[in-house]
């Protein structure tokens, strides 16, 4: 829950399928494209992305309430801002709220973002934190969180994607970004 909405001229690995996607000429690529040259801004939000947001904090302090939140590493020469939803002692917490109604699984967003975040701590331990909302807790953000519906997902770090594939994009996307140009 980084406070600083402001996600021009930077990368963050909730951006990673933007950086690896093979299709540039779509609609949104183009409006996140024109949102990291300060030409857009993005405010779309919902009840649920609002919901997820105000439980993060309590979600990783009921796991454990010495997980340092909202740490920020930043690799300036790859204008890389990645910020921590969790972290102790290496291991990386990245919380994911969903409905309790259906099954939680870690999509291909949420292993690359993963990856990247890795990546920037250098480290190769991360857990997905899944917490299943009820309908009640969209609305009442102040209910205690039900440690039954916790569940952990170890994601495996993949050095080989981050180099081949990861890093030569975001490359490339970070000298269109200094050149103020659309990446070709």
């Amino acid at each position: 829950m980084i406070h600083n909405p402001d996600r021009s001229g930077w990368f963050g690995a909730s951006d990673t399928n933007f950086v690896v996607t093979k299709n540039r000429d779509t609609k949104s690529f183009y409006y996140w494209w024109l949102e990291k040259l300060d030409l857009h801004k993005n405010e779309f939000t919902s009840k649920a992305m609002a919901a997820g947001t105000a439980w993060e904090h309590k979600i990783l302090d009921a796991v454990d309430p010495t997980i340092r939140k909202d740490h920020q590493i930043v690799i300036e020469k790859y204008r890389l801002r990645v910020n921590y939803d969790g972290d102790k002692n290496g291991t990386i917490y990245e919380v994911k709220t969903h409905s309790q109604d259906k099954e939680f699984k870690v999509t291909t967003r949420y292993w690359r973002q993963a990856q990247v975040e890795m990546y920037a701590m250098k480290t190769t331990n991360l857990y997905i934190v899944a917490y299943g909302l009820i309908p009640e807790e969209y609305d009442n953000y102040f209910l205690p969180v039900d440690d039954k519906r916790i569940k952990f997902y170890r994601i495996e770090y993949d050095k080989q994607w981050i180099q081949n594939e990861y890093l030569p994009k975001l490359k490339e996307l970070c000298r269109a970004l200094r050149k103020g140009r659309f990446p070709t």
